[in-house]
């Protein structure tokens, strides 16, 4: 994999002469996520889901490959309260829907992003069964997840326990809306979460 430098933009301009350096080592890295069109809160109908948006932006920063999760004979609404009921349903029932992704072996993967939009303070259901059958001992996790208020939810505590084998790395909550419309903001957030990330030895 190609180095790749990034520059420290959190709170000063990519133009400052003053703005240290951080060079990500070579290594494999994978974003994994789960995202939804359609209606969504704050935002109107979307044709691109707001953690997907994320999702190829950290890709993009990293290098890293990029792997949809998608629920197999996926039924879920495209309106925006019928898609709440289903997923607290989903939730009260502790469902484990099918999944399938674009990259099924893992093994090459050292470090792994993995995003989604926080339903009801908690991961979909459907990142659980991926979370459950996928072989993700030994690696590290990092979590991100877009909401409109509800923040992280502890999705990074939940994902060390659904986990235990591996390392979980600090997370990231990013708003849905800025996704949508406000990009330059999240590019900012992102940079300054990859910088701490690799100051901490993640290697990405």
């Amino acid at each position: 994999m190609q180095r790749r430098t990034f520059l420290c933009t959190l709170g000063v301009s990519c133009l400052s002469l003053c703005v240290p350096q951080i060079t990500f080592a070579a290594s494999k890295a994978l974003v994994v996520y789960f995202s939804k069109t359609g209606e969504q809160y704050g935002v109107g109908v979307i044709s691109k889901g707001n953690t997907a948006i994320v999702a190829e932006m950290i890709a993009k920063k990293t290098s890293a490959d990029l792997s949809e999760i998608t629920r197999v004979d996926d039924t879920y609404p495209k309106t925006y309260q019928a898609l709440c009921d289903v997923a607290k349903d989903e939730l009260t029932k502790k469902v484990r829907p099918k999944y399938s992704m674009s990259i099924t072996d893992l093994s090459g993967y050292q470090t792994i992003f993995i995003g989604a939009p926080v339903w009801w303070g908690d991961w979909p259901m459907v990142m659980y069964s991926f979370f459950e059958q996928a072989n993700l001992a030994g690696k590290m996790l990092i979590p991100f997840c877009t909401h409109e208020g509800s923040g992280l939810s502890e999705f990074d505590k939940k994902l060390a326990k659904a986990c235990p084998k591996s390392r979980v790395g600090q997370g990231l909550a990013i708003v849905g809306r800025d996704a949508q419309k406000h990009s330059a903001k999240v590019d900012t957030a992102l940079d300054g979460w990859l910088k701490k990330l690799a100051a901490q030895g993640v290697v990405f």
